[in-house]
């Protein structure tokens, strides 16, 4: 609501009500001319007196001419001010107070949901067109006019059906808690939109955000709040903030060294948290909340949350469903800016999507038969070309990790019959390399910050031999013999000796960047090869094998610290490393499995079935299992892995696991 008391019109006080109000009696505020007359456009009389602007010019003296013309610029101008602070009033429920903005949320924003071809509205739509056409028939056919009559009539009724169920409703209008509470100050939000125009920070570059001023276009509105405020912007921008902020904290920024950035992020991320959190973001999907969900995603995946990660993103995958972000048709009338910006956000969602279903062993929830929107397009400024490229080939390799699911570990898959599976598994290798090979094309030389573009490069090959590792591993089944084909083997020690270089680009870079290597490349995938290298170094009583898994062991010791993942990994691979150690160097091996002399390893089976798999019965150390993992954990845990073939996330967020874990 606009304040009043700095009105131009306060400066002409007089003491009487106008005659229009009095006449229709109302409360005047004796603003010359009085706000409600202006907001009506009528003349303002006081006592038969006319106090329009036009009519106080002609009043005045040759000499005041400029100074009056000057008074009654600014008194329409109170007028407008007023007028569209009552528009603004009639949508938010909350009063502006000193350091608040009230954001008016408006279901005026509101995309119409998405129906496919199947569902009865669209149904009634061709319903619809079929009547006009025969009603347009009708009368020009010389039909009876009972028939005219009824088809007139349905005609009409489906307008108004349509009518109603495409206009949004006014009552789904709702006021959120972020509206009554102080913004950041001014003065820093203009210095970080002003920092990022110049340089914009490393998330926003790395996603590939695509519109870089979007952060300027919504401190704009919601500082500034002149129309109604898409639902989900303040969460979204609080979003962005609290990523925009802690980069440049971390860069160590000049130009914002004069503010507490620090605590601002705090700020920002305990208000994006709230935002997120709210009935408000859940109801009617807009692409401010899709995009708010989307950065919610990322940070839940930063904190090795994959319960809340994979809540937000049903959530997401549910409004992408309402808008329609899958399919070309909901897109094609919009502006380009905005039909590349829903692009953008559906295909991040599609990538991480398909990732953390693998990972879980559950089915994605972007099905590829059900999509036909096109990928965004890569920018042409060559800044930002390698991160878009990197991001589009990313989409390509995500799409391979939701066949590897659905072509091998789904429902379906274990129905299919040997050959098929077997057939499924060479294609899908194949692809994963021919992906692999096409990321590591691309020249990143002169892209924005560089340096993490050739860290995600020199990584390509461990998340892909990770990802090898699972696919082979499905040349296995729970029924069969074999347990660790040698192909799958050969994956996981190329996946291992992988991290181990990647470790060395980053270990002796900034903290913030050894985090990046952390979220987005050694939690990415599932961490199978470390399990299946451990397996084979236990059946085998290998050496190399033994060296492989204390190297690793130690890179995750020096970056436990860094997140609950790192630590929550280091926790489960030094247990087993220390269990590795003692029955390599007394060459006692796994009981129930078995080495072939193709290397792959089998599961005997016995007149009561497959042989269960156990560790042997040798006198451990006393310092071999601490308090959080014991003989009998690591037990259940190959034969829930090798023996049932449970995916390792899944068994690692398994409830006797959390347990070890506290």
């Amino acid at each position: 609501m606009a304040d009043k008391s700095h009105s131009p019109a306060r400066n002409s006080f007089r003491a009487r009500a106008c005659d229009n109000c009095r006449a229709r009696k109302i409360k005047c505020d004796k603003a010359i001319p009085c706000s409600s007359c202006g907001a009506l456009g009528i003349p303002c009389r006081l006592a038969g007196v006319s106090t329009n602007a036009p009519e106080l010019r002609r009043s005045g003296s040759g000499s005041g001419q400029y100074e009056q013309k000057f008074e009654a610029i600014h008194e329409q101008l109170a007028v407008i001010n007023q007028t569209l602070a009552q528009i603004t009033s009639n949508q938010s429920s909350a009063p502006t107070t000193a350091g608040s903005v009230s954001v008016p949320v408006s279901s005026a924003h509101t995309t119409l949901p998405f129906e496919g071809q199947s569902s009865f509205h669209h149904e009634t739509l061709l319903a619809k067109d079929a009547v006009l056409s025969a009603v347009s028939s009708s009368q020009n056919s010389g039909l009876t006019d009972h028939v005219s009559a009824v088809l007139s009539s349905l005609k009409n009724s489906l307008a108004q059906e349509h009518l109603s169920s495409d206009s949004p409703s006014a009552e789904r209008v709702s006021s959120s808690s972020q509206t009554s509470q102080p913004l950041l100050p001014v003065d820093l939000v203009v210095a970080v939109v002003r920092v990022l125009k110049a340089k914009p920070p490393f998330f926003l570059v790395s996603h590939s955000w695509r519109d870089l001023l979007q952060v300027e276009s919504l401190c704009q509105s919601i500082y500034f709040p002149l129309n109604p405020i898409p639902a989900g912007a303040v969460t979204l921008l609080y979003g962005l903030l609290y990523y925009i902020i802690r980069d440049y904290l971390h860069e160590g920024h000049p130009d914002l060294a004069r503010f507490d950035l620090s605590s601002n992020a705090k700020v920002c991320e305990r208000r994006f948290y709230s935002g997120l959190n709210s009935y408000e973001l859940m109801a009617d999907p807009t692409i401010e909340k899709v995009q708010a969900l989307l950065i919610g995603i990322i940070k839940a995946q930063e904190e090795f949350d994959i319960q809340r990660c994979w809540t937000y993103l049903s959530l997401a995958f549910n409004m992408c469903q309402t808008i329609g972000l899958h399919r070309n048709s909901t897109t094609r009338g919009d502006p380009s800016t905005l039909a590349e910006t829903k692009r953008h956000a559906f295909w991040l969602l599609y990538t991480i999507d398909k990732n953390i279903s693998l990972n879980l062993g559950f089915t994605s929830h972007f099905q590829d038969h059900d999509i036909d929107t096109d990928f965004f397009a890569p920018s042409d400024h060559q800044q930002y070309r390698p991160w878009d490229l990197m991001t589009l080939v990313t989409a390509e390799f995500a799409t391979i990790q939701g066949r590897v699911y659905d072509e091998l570990y789904s429902i379906a898959a274990s129905r299919a019959t040997n050959e098929k599976r077997l057939n499924a598994i060479e294609k899908l290798s194949m692809d994963l390399i021919a992906v692999r090979d096409k990321l590591l094309a691309i020249d990143v030389s002169a892209g924005l910050y560089a340096d993490s573009l050739h860290g995600m490069a020199a990584c390509a090959d461990f998340i892909t031999y990770s990802v090898l590792t699972v696919i082979y591993r499905a040349e296995t089944r729970p029924r069969n013999a074999m347990a660790i084909s040698s192909r799958c083997y050969e994956a996981a020690t190329l996946a291992l000796h992988s991290h181990l270089k990647c470790f060395t680009y980053f270990r002796g870079r900034q903290t913030h960047k050894q985090m990046e290597y952390v979220h987005w490349i050694l939690l990415y995938p599932s961490f199978a090869p470390f399990v299946i290298v451990f397996t084979h170094a236990i059946t085998t009583a290998n050496n190399a094998d033994l060296t492989l898994l204390r190297e690793t062991v130690k890179s995750l010791d020096l970056i436990k610290g860094l997140s609950r993942g790192s630590q929550h990994l280091y926790t489960i691979c030094e247990a087993f490393a220390r269990a590795a150690q003692v029955l390599v160097e007394s060459q006692q091996t796994l009981m129930g499995l078995e080495q072939r002399q193709d290397g792959s390893l089998v599961i005997p089976t016995t007149n009561d079935g497959p042989a269960n798999i156990s560790l042997p019965n040798v006198s451990w150390p006393e310092d071999t299992f601490d308090s959080t993992m014991s003989q009998e954990d690591i037990s259940t845990f190959l034969n829930d892995f090798i023996g049932a073939n449970r995916s390792v996330m899944d068994i690692l967020n398994s409830n006797y696991m959390n347990d070890i874990l506290g």
